[in-house]
Parts: C-alpha cells; sequence; structure tokens
C-alpha cells in the first residue's frame, strides 16, 4: 500500500499553539531499581485526594522515592490513571514554580479502564512537580525510575545513546523468546546488553506492547534478579503498548513479568536506545515543554500515511541532536491501529510501533525519537482510516555528553566508501531550457477516424537513492583523544543545485517535479540553494577521522518520456534519469 508523506513543519501554521514550558540543561541518567512509588491518592501517598476536574495538584519528588534531595533537574515517571469518572480527560506535569505549558498533555484516559503512559519532567526549584486534571475525577499513582542530575553533577552514570530501533522480542511468532504466552504470574527473561548495537548499558528505552490480552491487567518490567518494583504497563483487555525506561542487571538482562494471576499474554519489545553506565560517549539531556504539532488545527493523517514533525529549531534544540523526548497521542481514529516513529529520510522500519489505539479513543505514549534530515521524525499512521495527531515535546538528548581537552587535528578528507551516496560519475549538467514542441508528425492514420491532443508525456518508474552534491571543499576532522570527541563543520561555500538529467526530455523541469512528487509522495524543488555558514556537529570515536560534506540532496528517479500525436501514435520513449533536489544539508563519514 502507497504511504503518502505530508510535511508538517512548526513554523508553519503551528507557531500559534506552541507555548514553550521550562529549559532545564540536565546531566547524565541514573536508574532507580526497583522503581519508586512517589503518588498514590488512593492511600493519600504524596497527594492527599484524587485529583478533581480542572484542578491542580503538587507533589515532592525530590527527596522521594530514592531520587536524591538536591543535585536533581529532571526526572523518569511511569504514571497511572485509575478510577476516572470522566469519558475523556488528560493530565499535564510541569515544574512547580513555572507556568502550566498548555497545551502539553502526558496521558489520556477515561472511566472504561486504567490507563498508564511514561514521562520525562523537569523539576521545580522547591524538588516538586504539578499536576492537573481536565475533567472528572481521577486517582493519580506516580511511579519514579531514575533521574537526571543537574549540570556539573558528578554523582550519575551515563545519558542516552540511540541506537536503530528493532525488535528484540515478540512472543507470538517466537522473536527472541520461545513461543509461548507468558502465563499468569510467570516471568520472561531477556537479554539486552549485546544486542541491537547496545552495549554497556545501564538502562534500555523500550516500547512494549501487550497484545490482544483479552482481559485487564499489569505487566512489570526490571533488572533480572532484582526486585519488580511498581508495574510499568497497565494493559487493556485490547491491545496496549508503552514507552519504558527499564534497569539492566549487571548480566545485561532485563525481565518482564505478568501481573496477572488468571491470563495468560503475549508480549513485544521494541528497543530504541539506552542510558550508558559511564558519563563520557553519550548524550546528555535537556528538558522542554512544548507542543509541535496538534492536526486538530490543520489536517488528519490520512489511513496508512505518513506526518514528517520538525523538531531541531524548536526550543533551542540545535540541527544535530542525538533524540527527542515526545509524547505522541492519537485521537479522533476511524479505526483501531499503531504508530511508527523514525527518523525522517530514512526507510519506514517493518516492525517495530508505538501508541496501538482502538478507533474512537484516545491514548498517549511516550517516545524517544532518533531525528532524521534536518532534524526531523517521520510518524506513520497504520491504520485504515484517519486520525488526529498531538506531539509534544517533554526534552532533547545531544549527542554526546563528554567533551574533554583532547586534541582534535585537521586532515585532508577522505571520501566515503558508499558509493550510493556520492555523486553519479554520469550526473549531467543541470537543464536550463524547456524543451521544444514537437514539429514531427508520426506517419500513417488513426484508425476509424480516432483523433488524440497532441502532448508530451513524461511519467516516473523507478525511485532511486539519496545523493549529494556537495557545495565547496570536503572537511575532516582526527580524533587523537582516546575518548570521544564532538566537532563542528562550518559550510564554506554557497551555491544553487537544479535538477540533472539523462535522456531526451519532452516535458517542462516543472512537469517533471509535478509528476515525480504526486507519484513517490515527496517534497522536491526544480533547484535549491546551500548557504555560506550552515554548520552540523559530528561524533569522533577514538582514533577516528569524520569527514563531512555540505550541499544538496537530490533523489535519483528513472522514468519515460515520449510524445502523443494527434493520430495517438507515439514517438520511441526515452528513459530518463534524473537527479532532483529534496533538501539541504549535511553527509558525514567515519574513516
Amino acid at each position: 500500500m502507497a504511504v503518502a508523506f505530508f510535511a508538517v513543519l512548526a513554523c508553519l501554521g503551528l507557531g500559534s499553539i506552541a507555548q514553550a514550558g521550562a529549559d532545564t540543561a540536565s546531566g547524565n541518567f541514573s536508574a532507580i531499581s526497583p522503581s519508586g512509588k512517589i503518588v498514590d491518592t488512593r492511600s493519600a501517598l504524596g497527594v492527599s485526594t484524587a485529583l478533581g476536574a480542572a484542578s491542580t495538584n503538587t507533589f515532592q519528588v525530590l527527596g522521594q522515592g530514592g531520587v536524591p534531595s538536591s543535585g536533581v533537574s529532571a526526572v523518569s515517571l511511569d504514571i497511572t490513571a485509575a478510577n476516572a469518572t470522566s469519558s475523556s480527560s488528560y493530565l499535564e506535569l510541569w515544574p512547580d514554580g513555572t507556568t502550566r505549558p498548555y497545551p502539553a498533555s502526558v496521558i489520556n484516559f477515561s472511566s472504561s479502564a486504567d490507563s498508564s503512559n511514561s514521562a520525562i519532567v523537569a523539576v521545580g526549584s522547591d524538588g516538586k512537580i504539578d499536576a492537573y486534571n481536565s475533567s472528572g475525577t481521577v486517582d493519580l499513582i506516580v511511579t519514579v525510575n531514575g533521574y537526571f542530575t543537574s549540570v556539573g553533577s558528578t554523582s550519575s552514570p551515563g545519558g542516552y545513546v540511540a541506537v536503530t530501533q528493532s525488535r528484540l522480542v515478540d512472543t507470538r511468532d517466537g522473536t527472541g523468546a520461545s513461543q509461548a504466552k507468558i502465563a499468569p504470574g510467570g516471568t520472561l527473561n531477556v537479554q539486552i546488553d549485546g544486542k541491537g548495537g547496545i552495549t554497556n548499558e545501564g538502562s534500555v528505552y523500550a516500547n512494549i506492547t501487550v497484545p490482544s490480552p483479552g482481559s485487564a491487567g499489569t505487566l512489570y518490567a526490571y533488572a533480572t534478579g532484582g526486585s519488580a518494583g511498581q508495574p510499568v504497563v497497565e494493559f487493556k483487555s485490547v491491545t496496549t503498548s508503552q514507552g519504558a525506561v527499564i534497569p539492566v542487571s549487571t548480566g545485561g538482562q532485563i525481565t518482564l513479568k505478568n501481573g496477572s494471576a488468571t491470563q495468560s499474554i503475549d508480549v513485544v519489545l521494541d528497543v530504541y536506545g539506552y542510558f550508558a553506565q559511564a558519563a563520557s560517549g553519550s548524550g546528555g539531556f535537556t528538558a522542554a515543554q512544548d507542543r509541535l504539532l496538534d492536526t486538530r488545527t490543520s489536517t488528519a493523517i490520512p489511513a496508512n500515511s505518513s506526518v514528517s514533525v520538525m523538531v531541531a529549531g524548536n526550543d533551542g534544540i540545535p540541527t544535530s541532536f542525538g533524540a527527542a523526548v515526545l509524547n505522541l497521542t492519537a485521537t479522533g481514529q476511524q479505526n483501531s491501529g499503531y504508530l511508527r516513529v523514525w527518523p525522517t529520510g530514512q526507510p519506514m522500519p517493518t516492525t517495530t510501533s508505538v501508541d496501538n489505539f482502538q478507533a474512537n479513543t484516545s491514548t498517549a505514549d511516550l517516545v524517544i525519537a532518533q531525528p532524521g534530515d534536518q532534524g526531523a521524525v517521520s510518524i506513520y499512521n497504520a491504520s485504515d482510516g484517519t486520525i488526529q495527531l498531538i506531539v509534544d515535546l517533554q526534552g532533547w538528548f545531544s549527542i554526546d555528553g563528554n567533551d574533554d581537552d583532547g586534541t582534535l587535528t585537521t586532515l585532508p578528507p577522505v571520501d566515503p566508501s558508499e558509493t550510493d551516496l556520492t555523486d553519479a560519475p554520469t550526473d549531467p549538467a543541470a537543464v536550463t531550457s524547456e524543451p521544444a514542441t514537437p514539429t514531427d508528425t508520426a506517419s500513417g492514420n488513426a484508425a476509424d477516424g480516432l483523433r488524440c491532443e497532441v502532448d508530451s508525456v513524461y511519467r516516473p518508474t523507478h525511485l532511486g537513492g539519496r545523493y549529494i552534491r556537495a557545495i565547496g571543499p570536503y572537511q575532516s576532522n582526527y580524533n587523537g583523544t582516546s575518548n570521544k570527541e564532538s566537532t563542528t563543520f562550518t559550510a564554506e561555500a554557497s551555491g544553487t543545485v537544479g535538477i540533472s538529467f539523462t535522456g531526451s526530455l519532452k516535458v517542462s523541469l516543472s512537469e517533471v517535479v509535478s509528476r515525480q512528487e504526486v507519484t513517490y509522495g515527496i517534497n522536491l524543488s526544480a533547484s535549491l540553494t546551500a548557504k555560506l555558514g550552515n554548520s552540523v556537529t559530528a561524533t569522533i570515536p577514538p582514533h577516528k577521522t569524520v569527514s563531512a560534506k555540505y550541499g544538496v540532496w537530490r533523489r535519483k528517479i528513472t522514468g519515460t518520456s515520449y510524445y502523443v500525436y494527434s493520430n495517438c501514435k507515439t514517438s520511441t520513449p526515452s528513459t530518463i534519469v534524473s537527479y532532483t533536489p529534496y533538501t539541504v544539508g549535511w553527509y558525514t563519514w567515519e574513516s
């Protein structure tokens, strides 16, 4: 089924609804194992009574549930809304002493079943967090599974490292585990270390899905050999998914436990990244609350289609960053389905998923998403109906939290070995003129007096790879230290790159771009300009060289072009290989 892409940038029609909350620079991450409960209104823990409609309550975080009493800037929380009386409500969380960052929800729930989600929230200067309930009454349960230190603290281990998302476990088909459901009260140990690019981890970030359990229940996820602590997922009778930060044992494993006493369940585990055990080589966290997208103010996402959401450029986020902490809310959906999230410009994953939803419900799910082209993430609506999507920013991770005083040496550039990411050697000069109107006439007469309009035709037939036409010289830096280092490359020239093609083209360049956009659902241009002064930051491994080139990225597209004559005969089709601009940016490689 075809995938349509819709570019939705925060600066196009969304600026009026984006309201930035508190920006809090943070250090590295420490897991709390087992997780500590700090709020449970059912027993008057942390907050004395259930949350009322349109009300705000405050609860203490510092010094509670394993969180230190100082030196903490943000916390990783699991949140459960229970015993709700409203058919549709939501919660917001933000640092006490700051303005409520409306709109910015962290969990959506209803009276039909208890709901849970995860969130990363900055802590107020008084060590507290505020919670707002939209409508009805609801019991709030909050457990803390980790915290981020304030800048300058050395008390915690590493920051976040994004990896290529992958499915580690699916008990339905035997992926990563036996093809068998987890029995009531039963457990499943999962190897994390050494899988999917994860190494030297203290905690893993994963999305957990409980598919079609049949009845509601709870799922625990914790370091193997440790205590189960509090549940991380309150699953419903239908498919339920939730992002979670899970501590990993010294042996590199986690344990999944079925909290139900009567119901066997399948479990799916998709990993997106991990928190390192050491402070070097991983990205520090900065909290920032902002609404990046709300399609209710623009256009719903069609069935089996995608939206690209620009993260970089909002709330001080640079073009190059490690990952964004996003809360995704699907609402107004016509059918059941799920979402997929991946770096814009890369192939859409075919296995991983987040935020499984049902028709006519609102669900929320936390995701720590790796960015793609120009700092954007893509989100796919995997359902047979339209959905409304809300994307709320909770913060972002830098690429590399380590920056010592080692030596960086400039070296001559080395071309990348990946030939499909360099300029094609047969790439011709850009076309600057419109095609000529046909002057010849096809031989023969049309059958039975059939007549056609004389026309020039171009049809794209194959979407190829991405190629960058560099503007200015290549640049390289060598890291002579034993630690990872960050380096910034800055464009030294500017220039415009247009469409290039081979073959005898019969239509105008504007028609070529239009046909290609309609056929493949991507945004293209007849020409783009790379500007002087643009920069990119890259991470250099120890004793490695990172090179970069800046310019215009183009898509290689194959097609055919021919004339249609008045007697409905056509000229001999010409194969057209074009290179069409679609974005301006950098390409970096390691050697």
